[in-house]
């Protein structure tokens, strides 16, 4: 029995939000790909549920993530589940794991061990907004003086590739992917802080989604990843 059958609740009522994060969620010219992508397909076509990666809403980050906090049935991904967000979704995952730093220019001297020297340096970090790396810095009471909000992970490059701010705090892998994405050398880019140790990307559901599709859907991806064939594909992305 797959998971629906349990319930009359449908998967199939739930709006899907994306953002450019690759490797998990991007757009190509021929849509949208990536291993989040890829999960949630099979998570979908397991239940029987009708889907078209077309029917994916492709947002930025903070229009997502508002939407998500606000419209029932919304479900968010990837994202970063942390002790902050716990009570705002429900959770469906884990996704991957993934770890948040400061990154610095490679051809920039920096001596950092701690957040408090960058602090004491009066160095500029440049964030997006809502993002896990300008919660962090809020949590970790970096000054507000110091945070730079950029539009998107690409402006976020390139503010700080063009001295607009000393550092991005933001995903160490996704940073990489965008800048060689931009035509960037892969060692353009340096991690200098951990801002978080090991963390994992989720599906974040609305709160006040029904808890049958929540628990629908952790049950079918607990299936989907325990059969090889699907998660060979998705390790593979």
């Amino acid at each position: 029995m797959d998971a629906c059958a349990a319930s009359d609740a449908s998967l199939s009522s739930l709006t899907f939000v994306t953002e450019e994060y690759p490797p998990y969620n991007y757009l190509t010219d021929n849509g949208l790909a990536g291993k989040s992508i890829d999960l949630l397909e099979a998570i979908l076509e397991h239940t029987s549920t009708p889907f078209s990666r077309e029917n994916i809403l492709y947002y930025p980050w903070v229009r997502g993530y508002n939407l998500a906090l606000n419209e029932p049935n919304t479900v968010l991904f990837s994202t970063t589940r942390t002790p902050a967000r716990e009570s705002q979704f429900h959770w469906v995952g884990p996704i991957a794991e993934d770890q948040v730093v400061l990154l610095a220019r490679s051809d920039v001297t920096l001596d950092i061990n701690t957040l408090e020297d960058a602090i004491d340096q009066g160095l500029s970090v440049a964030v997006i907004r809502e993002d896990i790396g300008a919660q962090a810095l809020t949590e970790l009471s970096y000054p507000e003086h110091l945070v730079r909000s950029a539009i998107d992970n690409r402006s976020a490059l390139y503010m700080l590739l063009h001295g607009r701010v000393d550092l991005w705090a933001y995903s160490a892998d996704v940073a990489e992917w965008i800048a060689q994405e931009e035509g960037y050398a892969p060692d353009t880019l340096k991690p200098i802080y951990t801002l978080m140790g090991k963390s994992y990307l989720y599906f974040a559901i609305n709160q006040d989604t029904d808890p049958r599709l929540v628990t629908q859907m952790q049950q079918a991806l607990d299936e989907v990843t325990n059969l090889p064939a699907t998660t060979q594909a998705i390790n593979d992305g």
